[in-house]
């Protein structure tokens, strides 16, 4: 179901150790967006999955499914309520970009078929009334270099990420992006994609700051 937005709902989208959640906290920052985090830190089964990818896998994934789902419904409420002090959201991860992740734990077998297609049915439902989002940013980063992020923040969960791991959720995400330029979702239709380039650390952001104020009127 299509919902007609009056503030922007942005998502920050990008593989691990893109820098997304840095990107969205300045741009949460510098445009007074409200910003909704990844749950990470109280995510009860990541530690637990990076042991025993095939026992936590799919309670990990269904947990984050609901979770985003609550945070894509708050942007909703933020998007149209005249009394919200926000110019609007930014969310670091959408409910689509976590799909990405959940189809490689069942490419991988860490989610059987059947877990796969509860999950699917689960998605499906939330994605019907998911409000589109004015705008996907995906940070387009070299597996290396965001391999090289990883290990330089040393979260204990994230120790033995290898490049494959993450050259494959790359191809995820592009595979999400043509399906969204291709109007293939019910949410999608309108939604614009912008891939930026952020192999750099400390890369300007004012750049995008002033695309966003301009598209956005904010």
């Amino acid at each position: 179901m299509l919902t007609t937005t009056t503030k922007p709902i942005i998502w920050v989208e990008g593989i691990i150790g893109a820098g997304k959640s840095t990107l969205a906290q300045m741009l949460s920052r510098d445009l007074n967006l409200r910003m909704l985090s990844e749950p990470v830190k109280s995510n009860p089964y990541l530690t637990r999955f990076y042991e025993e990818p095939a026992r936590w896998a799919f309670p990990m994934q269904m947990e984050l499914l609901m979770r985003r789902y609550a945070m894509q419904k708050v942007a909703a409420y933020e998007s149209v309520s005249p009394d919200s002090v926000w110019n609007g959201c930014v969310l670091d991860r959408g409910l689509p970009g976590d799909r990405v992740f959940c189809k490689l734990h069942y490419l991988n077998n860490n989610i059987s078929k059947l877990e796969w297609e509860t999950y699917e049915r689960a998605y499906e439902i939330m994605a019907c009334s998911l409000t589109p989002p004015s705008l996907m940013i995906f940070l387009d980063v070299d597996t290396s270099i965001s391999l090289e992020r990883v290990k330089k923040r040393a979260r204990g969960a994230e120790v033995n990420i290898d490049e494959k791991y993450l050259q494959d959720l790359r191809k995820g995400y592009l595979d999400l992006i043509s399906g969204i330029e291709s109007n293939m979702h019910p949410w999608s239709k309108g939604m614009e994609v912008k891939r930026v380039p952020w192999n750099i650390d400390d890369q300007p952001v004012q750049p995008l700051v002033d695309f966003l104020r301009e598209k956005f009127k904010i």
